[in-house]
């Protein structure tokens, strides 16, 4: 066998040349297996689940981030706060500079014009009473008038009445004049009775029928002038309500230059009131950021920025942006890690126990959209014994990288989850959650 060895060796020198060492040998053998081991181990050590996101320190209080005050009115600045440098700290209600308007004593024609509507309104409403108490007036005019023709109606209807009861009594006199005529005419045919007596009958029958035509006339008169009666009344009537229209409409109008003339005085009172803040102070304590603005040096509209100032900040939060992927998983009161700029800090992700120089937070608000660009806002505040670090460190505007906790898995799951790309798993407390490693990911279809 050693003989065959030897042979070998002398047949194949190559293979002898490229053979490994012993010490070689050794390391792979070790090499693999730690590699064993870790995949063991990949399956026992857990790891924490956190949802990454990027953001700033900001004041919690929204009316303490940083406040741009603008112009109020058009003009020039006529002067500055002194020794007032982008940098200074400035105290509430401190000066820091006066605006003259663009118009030459526009204060003085402010006013006058003010005193002029003034002298309109007042006019506006002694026409408006005026012209109120006439629809008064008028509409008691009406009624009287009103009355008046009503009783002249019915003093009409009573005479209509009064002809028309007459007209039986005359047509019964014209039919006995007729029948005493014709009889008595007959008997003239016979004989019996002379002829002036028939012409004596004769003419009572005549005047009979002249009563009645004249009876019948004076009630047909009488009809007449009751209708005629009734349209007086109407005509009254309208042209009593038209003057009482007219009034009203008069009073309608000087009311509406009243409220006109309401109006141009708020406009003027309005102006009146931005020259009284042409005097800016600052708003709250803080910190002069800009002041794009000079003395006498440019013309400002009604808007243009005066200066910016970030106010002393009571209490600081970090707005975290966090992917949409990650952002259903993330709920109100979740601890956070975070991690400042400028603080020199080390975080391992997965062991939070291990990070060196973070601080811990607590989720206090979610925004319900994102930004546009799917992500998504949430809140911070501190969070825990440890205080984060002093304002020197943490001004607004300051970069911060946070984790979100999630759920504890397994390091070979984390592992596996973070190769295909799915997202964290859902809380044990959430609809449908897993327990753990075991949790069980619906993957993409």
């Amino acid at each position: 066998m050693v003989g065959t060895k030897t042979a070998d060796r002398r047949v194949l020198p190559a293979l002898q040349l490229v053979q490994s060492s012993r010490a070689a040998q050794v390391l792979a053998n070790v090499l693999l297996a730690l590699l064993g081991l870790s995949l063991c181990a990949m399956a026992v050590l857990p790891w924490q689940q956190s949802a990454r996101g990027g953001g700033k320190v900001v004041a919690f209080v929204p009316q303490e981030r940083e406040q741009t005050v603008t112009s109020p009115v058009k003009g020039v600045v006529d002067r500055l706060g002194e020794g007032l440098v982008e940098g200074a700290h400035v105290k509430r209600g401190q000066f820091i500079l006066e605006i003259e308007p663009s118009a030459a004593n526009l204060v003085e024609q402010l006013q006058a014009q003010l005193k002029d509507l003034k002298a309109k309104l007042d006019t506006s409403n002694a026409k408006a009473e005026i012209y109120a108490a006439n629809v008064r007036d008028f509409g008691e005019v009406r009624n009287f008038a009103i009355s008046a023709a009503e009783e002249m109606v019915q003093a009409a209807k009573a005479k209509l009445d009064a002809k028309q009861k007459l007209v039986p009594a005359y047509e019964a006199k014209e039919l006995q004049a007729r029948l005493n005529y014709e009889r008595q005419k007959s008997l003239l045919e016979k004989g019996v009775k002379s002829e002036k007596e028939v012409e004596y009958l004769k003419k009572d029958w005549d005047v009979a029928k002249a009563e009645l035509e004249s009876a019948r006339l004076e009630a047909t008169a009488a009809e007449q002038e009751w209708d005629a009666k009734i349209h007086e009344r109407e005509q009254k009537d309208r042209e009593a309500q038209t003057k009482v229209d007219y009034a009203r409409a008069m009073r309608e109008d000087a009311l509406g230059q009243a409220a006109a003339a309401k109006k141009e005085i708020r406009d003027v009172e309005v102006k009146l009131s931005e020259m009284d803040r042409l005097v800016i102070t600052a708003p709250r304590d803080g910190t002069i950021f800009r002041m794009p603005v000079s003395e006498r040096g440019q013309m400002l509209k009604e808007g243009d920025t005066l200066f910016t100032i970030v106010p002393e900040t009571t209490e600081r939060a970090v707005e975290l942006w966090i992917s949409g992927n990650d952002m259903p998983l993330v709920r109100v009161n979740d601890h956070v890690r975070l991690q400042f700029e400028g603080w020199p800090a080390v975080q391992f992700a997965g062991w939070p126990s291990v990070a060196v120089g973070t601080f811990g937070g607590r989720i206090v608000a979610t925004d319900a959209t994102d930004d546009g660009a799917g992500k998504f806002r949430v809140l911070v505040k501190q969070d825990g014994d440890k205080a984060w670090p002093s304002e020197r460190y943490l001004r607004q505007g300051v970069r911060v990288n946070g984790w979100v906790m999630l759920s504890q898995v397994r390091l070979g799951y984390e592992i596996w989850r973070q190769l295909n790309g799915f997202p964290p798993v859902v809380a044990k407390d959430e609809p449908g959650g897993g327990k753990g490693d075991k949790a069980k990911v619906k993957l993409p279809k």
